[in-house]
């Protein structure tokens, strides 16, 4: 008889939270997840693309194909009805329904190239204006703004190490001030933009960051190839780290209970963190 393991606690500044992990066949391919409709979306590189799961890690009620997908790499909640998909090697960003159906999408018509969109997009967020910001990526060292509307208003950045500009753009949030806040993957870095992407900060000493969620208090989270999740204050202050258990936490959102989802990677499953009372 195989006796059972202790609970495992981490913490995040006063924080403390209880480790639970739900893996299995399922989650192979994982590579980002979101909070939506009161479920975890589940976003795989292997059909089915969409798989949807409880709180509690049971099954969420069915599974969603995108045939149209050829790597998905992001998953978004824009708006408490509205989730956004990045296709990384189909070029393209897909808007869906909580239920996971197709109902707009942004592309280049199949013409990635370099300096506009898309060349291997990686994620996007939505600001209080109704505009979108899209983090491009791999082929592209770019932020792409589009307009409620989605017609493509400017693009920030370039390749290189100066402030402004990226290597590898891979995740992006917009806080609770307005800041544009981008995980600016292979210079080890988060960089903090005005909504006209005018750089206004920066937060270093990351080892390549994957990706950034943001929780109720403003508190923005990071995680990193250590592999680990740090959280810093508003002011950019770091206020708690603690470690990731797979190699990689490439995905990440927060429930509305303080939740702390993680779409982990090799092995690939779904890590939850419940904060629990000091």
């Amino acid at each position: 008889m195989i006796a059972s393991r202790p609970q495992a606690f981490v913490a995040l500044g006063d924080q403390r939270y209880a480790v639970g992990h739900v893996g299995g066949p399922r989650f192979a391919g994982i590579t980002d997840l979101a909070v939506a409709g009161g479920r975890i979306a589940i976003l795989r590189r292997q059909a089915p693309e969409l798989r949807f799961l409880s709180f509690d890690g049971g099954p969420g009620g069915y599974d969603v194909n995108l045939p149209q997908f050829t790597c998905g790499h992001g998953l978004r909640r824009l708006t408490p009805d509205l989730m956004a998909a990045l296709d990384m090697d189909g070029h393209k960003l897909v808007l869906l329904d909580p239920t996971g159906r197709e109902c707009g999408r942004i592309h280049c018509d199949e013409r990635p190239g370099l300096g506009r969109p898309f060349n291997h997009p990686t994620d996007c967020a939505q600001g209080a204006d109704g505009r979108i910001y899209v983090t491009d990526g791999y082929g592209n060292s770019m932020v792409h703004v589009f307009g409620p509307d989605h017609a493509h208003l400017f693009s920030f950045g370039g390749p290189g190490r100066a402030a402004g500009e990226f290597s590898t753009p891979h995740s992006v949030v917009i806080d609770a001030e307005g800041r544009v806040c981008v995980a600016d993957r292979e210079n080890d870095r988060i960089q903090r933009f005005d909504a006209d992407g005018r750089v206004i900060d920066l937060i270093e000493g990351l080892h390549r960051p994957m990706a950034l969620a943001l929780r109720a208090d403003g508190v923005l989270l990071v995680t990193d190839q250590t592999p680990r999740l740090s959280a810093y204050a508003p002011d950019g202050r770091l206020v708690g780290r603690c470690r990731t258990f797979a190699t990689y936490a490439h995905g990440m959102d927060v429930a509305p209970d303080g939740t702390i989802a993680l779409a982990e990677m090799a092995p690939d499953r779904v890590t939850l963190l419940r904060p629990v009372p000091n």
